[in-house]
């Protein structure tokens, strides 16, 4: 009988310690300093700033007037061909 409450109290002690070190190596593997929470923060403002960011080809291109009525014209052209397509019928 005392050896089940002593075999009891080693795997409870054995638990105990396995959660302990558990938490010691979560708590040094969570642990964020200040400047690498900084530096974080900068990159993400950096992708951001990328996500939204128009490539520099297109910000410095000067678009004359008849490039612009030529794509308008195409684009109107793709929205109309699709609009005459006929639809199958549902069955």
């Amino acid at each position: 009988m005392i050896t089940a409450y002593l075999l009891f109290a080693i795997a409870a002690l054995l638990m105990i310690l396995l959660a302990a070190l558990i938490w010691r190596f979560w708590q040094g593997f969570v642990e964020v300093s200040p400047e690498e929470e900084e530096l974080e923060r900068s990159i993400a403002s950096l992708n951001d700033a990328q996500a939204n960011r128009v490539s520099d080809q297109q910000i410095t291109r000067q678009m004359d007037t008849e490039t612009g009525w030529q794509i308008m014209v195409r684009r109107g052209q793709r929205a109309s061909r699709r609009e005459r397509t006929p639809r199958r019928p549902r069955r």
